[in-house]
């Protein structure tokens, strides 16, 4: 492909904006570096001038030590929180069998209670049959055959047997 001179221009004219406009970025990140540099340098200077103020205010004892004096104060608090703890829990178990033996205390109530209604039921049932076999007259008798003497038995014994049909 053979170039023609007017794109050779242009493609040069192009490279050479390309290249003006890297060197200015490249001027900009140089110029932001330094504020930066700047700034860091600023922030160590305040921290260096704040830490001899902060040395100051810390004490040169360790903070264990000016509580030994108070060491039995400790201990006298840690002994009554444990205490407290223990009573707590203690009145926790009681609650809790009293709720057991409230609940089992229910159930023997209902089961009573349950008992109880079917015994009612029951004596109503009963009373109902009373009073109706007290209003309903007897059936009347139903006539029985009449039972034969014992002298007439061995005749009927005899008549069966040789007559089956009758009786």
């Amino acid at each position: 492909m053979k170039s023609t001179p007017s794109a050779q221009l242009q493609e040069a004219a192009h490279l050479e904006k390309l290249r003006t406009q890297i060197a200015s970025d490249i001027e900009i990140l140089h110029r932001k570096e330094a504020s930066m540099r700047e700034h860091e340098q600023r922030l160590r200077d305040m921290i260096e001038s704040a830490q001899p103020a902060m040395r100051s205010t810390v004490s040169t004892t360790p903070f264990m030590m000016s509580m030994a004096s108070d060491h039995a104060q400790l201990d006298a608090g840690w002994e009554k929180y444990n205490r407290a703890h223990a009573l707590l829990e203690a009145a926790r178990r009681g609650i809790a069998d009293d709720r057991l033996a409230l609940r089992d205390r229910e159930t023997r109530a209902q089961q009573r209670e349950d008992e109880l209604d079917r015994r009612e039921t029951w004596v109503k049932i009963q009373e109902a049959e009373l009073t109706t076999k007290k209003t309903t007259p007897p059936p009347a008798p139903t006539p029985t055959k009449r039972k034969r003497s014992f002298t007439a038995a061995p005749f009927l014994i005899a008549k069966n047997l040789l007559m089956p049909g009758r009786s």
